[in-house]
Formats: C-alpha cells, sequence, structure tokens
C-alpha cells in the first residue's frame, strides 16, 4: 500500500473516531475520498473491511460512550465500573484467518470487613461473568464463557507499618499533599514522590486466604454446550512489600522482569518484588452437564462428574517508555476430571491445560499468546490476539 493511501486512512480514521455510533455517510465520504484518488473497487473495499475489523475503532466507541454517560451522570450505567473489555482480533498458530472480538471480565462485589490490629476478614458477595466472544463464532479459538455467583470468606494478615513513627507519619502526609496538587500521575514529579512515599512507608508482610462456595455456569459462545458447576473455591497469596526481606527474594518468576528494568534503567539496581508474588487458587467442582454433545457421544451419558481445578496469576511492572507503563501479566489453568471414565481419557478430555501471557501498556494497548485449550476446546491450540483494553 502506498504512503499517501495510507496517510488518506489515518485521516478518516482520526475523524471517524470522535463519533460514538458508525454512520452511513462516514463511509461514504470515505469511498468518495479513495475515488478520487484513483483507488480500485477492490481497494477500497479492502480498505472499509480494514477499519470495520480494526479493534481500536470499538475501543474508541467504547471509550466515547463511557464519557458521555459520566457527564450525563446517569446512575443507570455505575455498573460499567465493574466491566473491563478487551478488544482484539485472534489469530490462530494453525490458520492464517483472524477474528475481531473481544474479552470481557465482569465482577461486582459487595464486601464487608471487620478490622483489626494487625488483621482483617472480610464477608463478599459477588457476581463474575467472563469469557471471549468472536464476531465470526465459528473462528473462536477459546470459546468458554463463565459466569458465578459466589460467598467469600477472606482473612487478611500484615500489612501494616512496622513502626509508629511521628516523625515518618509526618513525613508521608508531606508527600502526600504534594501528590494531591499533581494532575499528571505519570509525571517525572508524581512517580519521584511516589518513590519517596515507599521508601518511607515500612509495611510488614501480608497474606491472605479465602474460601468461597460458588455456583457456576459454563458454556460456550453460543450455548450449545452448557454445564452447571458447584464448587468450593480456596485463594492463597503473599506479598513482601520490603524489596529486602527474604520474601521478595523468593519471587523468583520476577526477575527476568527486574533484569529488564535495570536494563532500561527504570530500577537502579536488580531488584525483584515481591509485591508481585504470584496468587494461587484451588477449587473442587461438581459439573453437571446439561448440553454437550462431545460428551453424550463419548461416554454415552451426560451425568455429574466431580472436577479439580488449580489457577495461579502474576503480574508484574516492566518498564516505563514515554508516558507509558508497561505490564506483563499471566495465568495457567489446570481442570482434571477425577475418576474420567476410559472413553474421556482416550480423548485427552480428562485433563485440561491453559496458558496465557500478555503485555500490556497504561493507555490500553495489549498483546497476548495464549497455548492449550479450555473446557469445550475441541483441541490444544496457540493464538495470538492484539487489541485495547478499556476497564470503564
Amino acid at each position: 500500500m502506498k504512503k499517501h493511501y495510507l496517510v488518506l486512512l489515518l485521516f478518516f480514521f482520526i475523524s471517524f473516531s470522535g463519533y460514538a455510533q458508525i454512520s452511513d455517510k462516514q463511509i461514504n465520504d470515505l469511498v468518495t475520498v479513495l475515488r478520487a484518488a484513483n483507488k480500485s473497487e477492490d481497494e477500497i473495499k479492502n480498505a472499509v473491511d480494514g477499519i470495520i475489523k480494526n479493534p481500536e475503532l470499538y475501543n474508541t466507541l467504547w471509550q466515547n460512550f463511557i464519557k458521555q454517560s459520566y457527564i450525563s451522570e446517569d446512575s443507570k450505567f455505575k455498573f460499567l465500573n465493574d466491566l473491563n473489555i478487551t478488544f482484539k482480533t485472534f489469530q490462530s498458530k494453525d490458520s492464517t484467518t483472524t477474528s475481531l472480538g473481544f474479552s470481557y471480565d465482569f465482577n461486582f462485589d459487595y464486601a464487608k470487613f471487620i478490622e483489626k490490629d494487625r488483621h482483617r476478614i472480610s464477608h463478599t458477595f459477588g457476581l463474575s461473568a467472563k469469557g471471549n466472544v468472536a464476531i465470526n463464532r465459528d473462528a473462536n479459538p477459546n470459546n468458554f464463557l463463565e459466569t458465578k455467583v459466589n460467598y467469600s470468606y477472606a482473612h487478611f494478615s500484615g500489612g501494616v507499618a512496622k513502626q509508629n513513627d511521628s516523625v515518618i507519619f509526618t513525613k508521608l502526609n508531606e508527600i502526600d499533599f504534594k501528590l494531591v496538587k499533581i494532575k499528571d500521575m505519570k509525571s517525572k514529579e508524581a512517580i519521584a514522590l511516589w518513590e519517596e512515599f515507599g521508601q518511607n512507608l515500612k509495611l510488614s508482610n501480608q497474606y491472605y486466604y479465602a474460601f468461597s462456595p460458588k455456583f457456576a455456569f459454563e458454556s460456550n459462545q453460543d450455548f450449545t454446550k452448557t454445564q452447571f458447576t458447584p464448587g468450593l473455591i480456596v485463594d492463597l497469596g503473599a506479598k513482601a512489600w520490603n524489596t529486602e526481606d527474604p520474601l521478595s527474594k523468593f519471587n523468583i518468576f520476577d526477575y527476568p522482569f527486574a533484569l529488564l528494568r535495570w536494563i532500561t534503567g527504570t530500577d537502579e539496581t536488580i531488584t525483584a518484588y515481591g509485591s508481585t508474588l504470584p496468587t494461587v487458587q484451588f477449587g473442587c467442582d461438581y459439573v453437571i452437564p446439561d448440553k454437550d454433545t462431545v460428551r453424550d457421544n463419548l461416554v454415552g451419558d451426560l451425568d455429574p462428574f466431580p472436577r479439580f481445578k488449580f489457577e495461579t496469576s502474576f503480574r508484574t511492572f516492566i518498564s516505563r517508555i514515554n508516558k507509558e507503563n508497561i505490564f506483563f501479566n499471566a495465568n495457567y489453568r489446570l481442570y482434571q476430571e477425577i475418576d474420567a471414565p476410559r472413553q474421556i481419557k482416550d480423548a485427552n478430555l480428562s485433563t485440561i491445560n491453559y496458558f496465557v501471557m500478555a503485555l500490556q501498556s497504561t493507555s490500553g494497548f495489549y498483546v497476548s499468546y495464549a497455548t492449550g485449550r479450555l473446557p469445550f476446546d475441541a483441541k490444544d491450540d496457540q493464538v495470538y490476539s492484539l487489541g485495547f483494553n478499556y476497564k470503564f
């Protein structure tokens, strides 16, 4: 594609992104401009298709919609604060076909906290939903949706100031007062103040555990496969806020990123962050299939069965480029059917592994790689995703 053709497309997209909806006039204006530039009908069609299939377009439209809802102060849109959407294109390793789509992650919690001197207890009732949706459902590489209602009892200990020093607390208040006056929290001044705040605030190590009875509904995108999964979840986690603490040094997963932070000048030394220790989750589900033709054909019935689940997540800071903070995210999930029938084992469906890792910037740019499969996926696959993340 020639350079002036790219300029025309970019100009159209920039002007187009200022609107909250797609209009025929905007599409017609683009076609008129391209025809005036002597572009063929095939080039015009490819240009229009390229814009419509671009996940950045939908990210921009959503942002405009949310901004307008905030301006209008309409309370009916407040629930969107709990919704996280990633617009992206999927591409499988085994196929050159790409599919426009999005991932969604919705979490709504009502929590009651009981504070003690050095620990905190919470009782939480929550509703969550997450999954991947492709515009072309046949091209969805991670065709798994999960919606669940749960109650969680969590216990947090530690994470409190180690010393009761009035001089330290006065200093922290002074820094906090300076931060309030800064409009750009990504500026060098703000970053320096946050670093000074962290150096003065010495917190003890923090540990937590949680028990969560839950009732979940799992399906694929078109709901041709569904199952109910009541069960129990146990969450465990730890954070070392002091980088000199031994617990921080045990965070072996963060050392490659500590090296990157040092190489890019983000950190003065190779320092592992104890605040990014991976979290782990254990679960036991009683799976009640409702629609599953694959299982029905293999086993001959849709009897309930027990399933073990293990999940671990890791997120850390990589570097700062201009005004953008870059983060690395990773998630691994294991589903193991307990005492699975021989037919399920022979079909390699009794054990399911899924791993995804992603780079994400504070502006929302997102690139990820996933391997393995989730429940209801027919086979293992390797999937590349590129898109934009927006937290409402």
